[in-house]
This record gives structure tokens, C-alpha cells and sequence, in this order.
């Protein structure tokens, strides 16, 4: 089984993770910012779910159907870290659930004035 390809950020945010596949549970570490959004999708059995210090996240896994690995996305505007701190997120899934997630937040913040830029369409 494999995924479609992963729609853009609905927000316009720059990728920090991913997309990341993988199986069964793990934990992956990224750098926070003040706002930030996961996109996800599941083939197999049971929830996928992110958790973390951007709160919860889950989809509904599906092994068959139209509906089988279909993207979710989940935005948050207030993320319950401090930008720059490394947060560490638990996907939590079956473990012979296959998975595909995205983490993306804004640019860097500005250092020794040089910015990250964001090119929006």
C-alpha cells in the first residue's frame, strides 16, 4: 500500500518534518515555533494518533475503501511551546500501521538579521 501525494499546508507554513513514513508507534522531534499544523494519513487498523506539546491529533486508520490513506491536517495558531524549543511528538498507531505525516510551522525567527522567508502564492 502506498499514499497519494501529500496536499500542500493549508496555511502556508514551511515544512520542518517530513513527510515522514513509517510503522507502528515512534517518536519524532522538531523544532517549535509559534504556530504550527501536522498533516497525517494511516493505511491499516485502529487510530493514528500525534501527541505532544501540540496537543492531540488523531485520524481513523482504513485498510480498504475510498477513504484509505486520505490526508487529515490539524492547525494550531498557539502552540504550548516556546519558539526554537525542541518538542518531541508521540505518534501512536498500531504496529502494522503504515503512516505518513508532515510537521510544518513559520519560519525561523530572525538571527544576527538573517530571516527566513516564506513566498506565499
Amino acid at each position: 500500500p502506498s499514499f497519494g501525494p501529500m496536499p500542500p499546508d493549508l496555511n502556508y507554513l514551511t515544512v520542518v518534518l517530513g513527510p515522514v513514513t513509517g510503522t507502528g508507534p515512534r517518536t519524532l522531534t522538531v523544532t517549535a515555533s509559534l504556530t504550527m499544523s501536522v498533516t497525517m494519513a494511516c493505511i491499516g487498523k485502529g487510530m493514528l494518533t500525534v501527541r505532544g506539546p501540540l496537543r492531540a491529533g488523531a485520524v481513523l486508520c482504513s485498510g480498504t475503501g475510498r477513504n484509505r490513506g486520505a490526508f487529515v491536517s490539524y492547525y494550531w495558531p498557539h502552540v504550548r511551546a516556546q519558539p526554537g524549543e525542541r518538542i518531541k511528538l508521540r505518534v501512536v498507531a498500531d504496529a502494522k500501521t503504515i503512516w505518513d505525516i508532515r510537521v510544518a510551522g513559520l519560519p525561523r525567527p530572525c538571527k544576527d538579521n538573517v530571516c527566513a522567508s516564506t513566498t506565499l502564492p
